[in-house]
């Protein structure tokens, strides 16, 4: 073999065969949200991704559980100098095919406003309907009298801060609050009349009055659009979740219920609304509205609401999606989410907890969760709402494998003969577990379990508005009491059935003993990830 003494290593060509140097560095884009709080975050998202993405981000990003009532809206313009059609992000198509240029800027709203926000299950889902409600006011979308908006705004006062003390507060804290456009000094005193009057009430209790009044307002939950009448003249055709409204002065003059709609068209400028109505002989009568809206654009946006709105109200479960066709002529617009009815059922299945956050503010006093004033005590100022981690799921599965794991164990242990004892070991060991853990603050109230998904509500009277909840410190000791009363009520039951062997008595005993062991640990567990008040998270266990 001849050697020769030279030889060569191309550095760039073995750095170009490298597959990590081969593979492309994905492109992405940065869209910023707006949420109610007037914050804002960037999400950084694949340049082709979809609607659906971001959405995800956003949701995960807030812990939202209630979902569905919510969207991301933005402005379309093809210029910027152009004013533009607010448009709700379509989840199914390509976030740069609905944003036409950077940057991609998006608001995070209500998009479907139910008509009793106290039918939603979660404090925090309410908690964004009135930032949403709030934001309505000010911005004019919601125009009331200015007797309800003193109402309004004093409950709004009450969630922000707390109970009107003289010393701290004055006459002056309110001056920079703005509730509507239009403000007069007369308003302020009014509300802080009223504010005076709500001492006592906790934020979430505020919040409650506060969408108690509003729902009731004519243009509560209208998404508005300008037009004109065949003569001329000015109206606003509004979707709410009742129906097609027409709102003339600021004042709902008339609707138009689901249930008398057949169809809903629009051409260009041109809205159409076809109705099926029955007159007083009992013949029905077909009438077609046409209203003009103020541009196309408008228009088509005005008829997508339409759509969502009735599907969303309406429907158990939207209908499938229109098969593509070349030939087809027109929108095949529908709507893609789910529906109430499918988010409530959902929320029913899942175990109630409700979930401690931290409510946002522009100010640097905030108001505890009992009403009281926070200058006495520290808070940190949030500049984000937060919620901590739902551990309803955890806590409904290792009740559900407890008991069955028990049962179980029961019934291969024990014979027959046995169940005395075992009813007479239970129902002891509940006795006195009931007469121990009986709780100290009146207010308080809590009701034992009688399913896996019982309710985890920790009482707001003893929550702090920062989000951490305060815990008995003797809770471990009563499972302590609770290990001692079931000895005795295993004593006892010895004695009254002499029937039974001893054997089979100190075996269940031993069963169930390892039982609250095992939930002992687990309540530990539990608390580590969560602050819940503990009498109610060991009342629901037993």
């Amino acid at each position: 073999m001849i050697k020769f003494g030279s030889g060569s290593y191309s550095v760039r060509e073995s750095e170009g065969l490298n597959p990590q140097s081969l593979t492309f560095p994905v492109r992405t884009i940065s869209c910023i949200v707006t949420f109610l709080d007037n914050t804002e975050r960037r999400f950084e998202i694949e340049r082709h991704a979809k609607g659906q993405i971001l959405l995800n981000m956003v949701f995960d990003h807030l812990e939202l559980v209630e979902k569905d009532y919510f969207g991301l809206q933005y402005i379309s313009a093809l210029e910027t100098s152009q004013t533009g059609v607010k448009k709700w992000l379509d989840p199914t198509k390509s976030i740069r095919k609905q944003l036409f240029y950077p940057p991609y800027q998006l608001h995070f709203r209500l998009k479907f406003y139910v008509s009793d926000p106290s039918k939603l299950m979660e404090e925090y889902t309410r908690y964004h309907v009135f930032l949403q409600l709030k934001k309505d006011l000010l911005e004019g979308r919601l125009i009331c009298p200015e007797s309800s908006a003193v109402t309004l705004a004093s409950y709004a006062a009450q969630s922000e801060f707390g109970d009107y003390s003289e010393e701290e507060h004055g006459t002056t804290y309110l001056n920079e609050f703005q509730f509507i456009p239009e403000q007069s000094a007369t308003l302020i005193n009014n509300v802080i009349e009223l504010h005076k009057l709500h001492k006592g009430q906790s934020p979430a209790e505020a919040e409650s009055n506060f969408l108690k009044h509003a729902k009731d307002l004519d243009l509560y939950g209208i998404d508005l659009y300008p037009a004109k009448e065949g003569n001329g003249a000015m109206i606003g055709v509004g979707v709410s979740n009742n129906g097609v409204v027409l709102v003339r002065c600021n004042r709902r003059e008339s609707i138009y219920p689901w249930c008398a709609i057949m169809k809903l068209s629009f051409k260009k400028k041109l809205f159409s609304i076809h109705m099926r109505t029955i007159k007083n002989d009992n013949m029905e009568e077909d009438t077609v509205v046409i209203f003009n809206i103020q541009n196309p654009e408008s228009c088509k946006a005005l008829w997508k609401s339409c759509i969502e709105h009735h599907t969303f109200f309406r429907l158990i479960t939207p209908p499938a999606p229109l098969p593509k066709s070349f030939f087809s002529i027109g929108s095949r617009f529908r709507y893609s989410g789910r529906t109430e009815y499918q988010s409530m059922e959902e929320m029913r299945r899942r175990a109630r907890v409700e979930r401690t956050f931290l409510r946002h503010s522009n100010r640097e006093s905030l108001s505890t969760a009992n009403g009281n004033s926070s200058s006495s005590r520290d808070y940190a100022s949030s500049h984000r709402t937060t919620s901590p981690i739902i551990v309803s799921r955890i806590f409904c599965r290792t009740q559900i494998y407890l008991r069955k794991w028990l049962g179980e164990r029961l019934r291969g242990a024990s014979p027959p003969s046995s169940s005395i004892a075992t009813t007479t070991d239970i129902t002891g060991a509940r006795a006195a577990v009931t007469s121990i853990e009986t709780p100290n603050n009146p207010q308080q109230v809590t009701t034992g379990c009688t399913s896996p998904c019982s309710s985890l509500s920790p009482t707001s009277s003893t929550a702090a508005s920062n989000g951490i909840s305060k815990f008995p410190e003797t809770s471990c000791d009563a499972v302590t009491e609770q290990e001692k009363c079931v000895d005795n009520s295993g004593d006892s039951g010895n004695k009254t059935d002499s029937k039974i062997s001893s054997s089979t008595v100190i075996e269940q005993r031993k069963i169930f003993l390892l039982w609250v062991e095992l939930r002992r640990k687990i309540v530990c567990v539990l608390l580590r990830l969560s602050d819940y008040n503990l009498q109610s998270l060991f009342h629901s266990f037993i």
